[in-house]
């Protein structure tokens, strides 16, 4: 049986001692790394926050090359990944007032490693025969250039997949243009597509869960926890499927990515053929689950929804818990009227104004019906001319993009409640 292994740290001050407790149920790194070999840590670097602890901690890092170097002798410790767009590495990597207080390179190269920027670093395209979804990625040549690679991902939720920890993680290991792709229904087949590829699959994952993410993650619109816990295993899926149990998943098959990991063989997702090595599992108490609710959530908005993907539908509920949280609907209100939202193929699409948004490329594709009265989506040039006619409108406010960007709805909303307190300011002067 594949063995998980979990353990306890209160804080990061104990995260070297957390690892080595986690480790030592599956042999500890000698089991893994040989004298002399090459390693890759992968940690997420999606997006460095102030108040959200959506990064691998650079003291888990750290802690993990001491404890490394002091259980094996490697050659090289290579920290590297690729952030999200908009954050190149050289960036996320040197952000100043990153929740740990701390800079990722800064803090690992005084621990000796080496620190890596994927995204300016070499790519190549590789054929995946085995995938479902992704048939060609480029990955990086690092992988080439070292014995062994490690993922090291956060202990999050993510508003679209569910969760994001092992598998998630590998994102990054392919370039930007590829993360764009199926980031949608397909997103969990394509992550675990990833795998299957050359050279992919990571000899160990270590999941820092010392401060995890719940609710809306995995970044701005989601709310630190208080974990306190390292999860280790030589399986991603295994990995995942533990962490989603822990993080409130009763069967980790909920969790379209574990079982998709599973039966195509990639991992194990079944909970009944993993071993649980170290601490006993156990369910985070108090820990939040995101919810993909739209309609009647939110006073003051109406969303209407057609033909709606996951990529879409995950990014206009981001936006919403964003706003929601920083107390801008609020503010918004008090200047604004009503607000509309519509998204989805074949959506009803309301007159243009100020208060109506229309969200996603999919907009302009519209809804019939055949002779026996059942829908049909329509892409016909008719269709998607008149629907366009409106949506490109002087007065129209569409927010293009498949699936459109994460923060741009929220961005919106800032920007009025910031003309209007601005034009306030003028009025009182």
């Amino acid at each position: 049986m594949v063995k998980v292994s979990i353990a306890k740290a209160d804080n990061y001050e104990e995260a070297q001692a957390g690892i080595r407790a986690v480790m030592e149920p599956l042999g500890g790194f000698g089991a893994f790394i040989k004298d002399g070999q090459s390693v890759w840590l992968k940690p997420n670097m999606v997006r460095p926050l102030p108040t959200v602890p959506a990064l691998t901690d650079a003291r888990f890092m750290a802690a993990l090359i001491r404890e490394i170097k002091e259980q094996t002798d490697p050659s090289r410790i290579v920290v590297a990944d690729a952030p999200y767009r908009g954050y190149p590495g050289e960036k996320a990597f040197n952000f100043e007032g990153e929740f740990s207080g701390l800079k990722m390179k800064e803090t690992c190269e005084k621990e000796g490693a080496e620190v890596i920027y994927l995204d300016t670093y070499k790519w190549e395209k590789v054929e995946i025969p085995d995938a479902k979804v992704l048939k060609e990625a480029e990955f990086s040549k690092l992988r080439n250039e070292v014995d062994l690679i490690i993922n090291v991902p956060k202990l999050k939720t993510h508003v679209q997949p569910g969760i994001t920890v092992a598998i998630k993680n590998w994102h990054g290991f392919i370039s930007w243009p590829y993360r764009r792709l199926w980031h949608s229904d397909n997103l969990s087949q394509k992550l675990v597509d990833i795998f299957k590829g050359p050279g992919a699959m990571p000899a160990l994952n270590i999941v820092d869960g010392i401060i995890g993410v719940h609710e809306f993650g995995p970044s701005i619109a989601g709310l630190p926890y208080d974990s306190k816990t390292i999860i280790a295993s030589p399986d991603p899926v295994a990995t995942d499927a533990v962490a989603s149990y822990m993080m409130g998943w009763d069967d980790p098959f909920q969790v379209e990515m574990v079982r998709i990991g599973h039966y195509d063989g990639v991992g194990v997702g079944d909970l009944n053929e993993i071993e649980i090595v170290g601490e006993p599992i156990f369910q985070f108490e108090g820990w939040i689950r995101p919810n993909m609710d739209l309609i009647a959530v939110y006073p003051n908005v109406n969303v209407i929804v057609g033909g709606l993907c996951a990529g879409c539908k995950s990014r206009v509920k981001f936006a919403m818990e964003n706003i929601l949280k920083r107390g801008l609907w609020e503010e918004y209100f008090k200047n604004h009227a009503p607000l509309t939202i519509v998204c989805g193929v074949g959506s009803r699409l309301p007159e243009p104004s100020e208060d109506v948004w229309y969200v996603g490329d999919c907009t302009q594709f519209g809804q019939k019906w055949d002779e026996q009265g059942n829908p049909q989506f329509a892409w016909d040039e008719e269709t998607v001319a008149e629907r366009r006619k409106l949506l490109e409108d002087p007065k129209a406010i569409w927010f293009k993009g498949c699936p459109v960007w994460f923060t741009a709805l929220s961005d919106e909303i800032k920007e009025r409640v910031r003309k209007t307190a601005e034009a306030e300011e003028k009025a009182k002067a």
